[in-house]
């Protein structure tokens, strides 16, 4: 078992499953524009690197070009969907009772006010001792300002954080930021694209966190 202070969780894909919330607000969004609708697992895709990538991503090959008017049309129908069908992965509860008496926290690419009024929603914002999203700093990941901000604010030195997540920006952030990686399988990563940015571990469910982190 490895010994840890702090753990450093990504928020969509790994601790909680928000992927119908956020493909129904996209498919809602390229409604208003006049636009078909997307599949799932093409949404997927692009989630995880913020909401202007998201939406630049889900109107490549269309004629609409104002990103930023599609992400606020975005944002408005996400801010009114935000726990239709969102809840923590199995375990994901369990885990962050198992963990309480150590520092945890988020280091997302979501805005930070979704990933709050989730979590508040959820009843488990008290969970955590630091919040970043996304709007909270200047560079989202795979850049580790995130990352570095959440360790200076608990004072926690690298070697003693794992930062879980499920796809290559997350592995990248916490290799440039010094922090041990685990890589949850069960998330909206691939797995040919997970192999390849080579996490120090990995987990299929959130329960085996128990048996590698004391």
């Amino acid at each position: 078992m490895r010994k840890i202070s702090l753990i450093v969780y990504d928020f969509d894909g790994t601790l909680v499953d928000t992927l119908i919330d956020i493909t129904d607000s996209v498919n809602l969004t390229l409604t208003d524009l006049s636009l078909p609708e997307l599949p799932r697992e093409t949404i997927r895709k692009y989630v995880g690197k913020g909401v202007e990538r998201l939406m630049s991503q889900s109107l490549e090959g269309s004629s609409f070009k104002d990103i930023p008017q599609a992400v606020a049309l975005f944002k408005k129908h996400y801010s009114e969907n935000l726990v239709h069908h969102t809840d923590f992965y199995p375990y994901g509860r369990e885990i962050l009772e198992h963990f309480k008496n150590k520092k945890q926290a988020i280091c997302s690419n979501k805005p930070e006010d979704f990933v709050r009024r989730i979590l508040n929603s959820l009843n488990r914002l008290h969970s955590f001792d630091a919040i970043i999203g996304g709007d909270s700093v200047n560079s989202k990941k795979p850049d580790p300002e995130g990352l570095i901000s959440i360790l200076e604010k608990l004072n926690i030195s690298a070697d003693e954080a794992v930062l879980i997540g499920d796809s290559p920006v997350d592995v990248e952030t916490g290799k440039r930021a010094g922090v041990y990686t685990c890589i949850a399988n069960f998330g909206l990563g691939f797995p040919e694209e997970i192999a390849i940015a080579n996490p120090d571990c990995s987990i299929d469910c959130l329960s085996k966190l128990k048996e590698m982190f004391c």
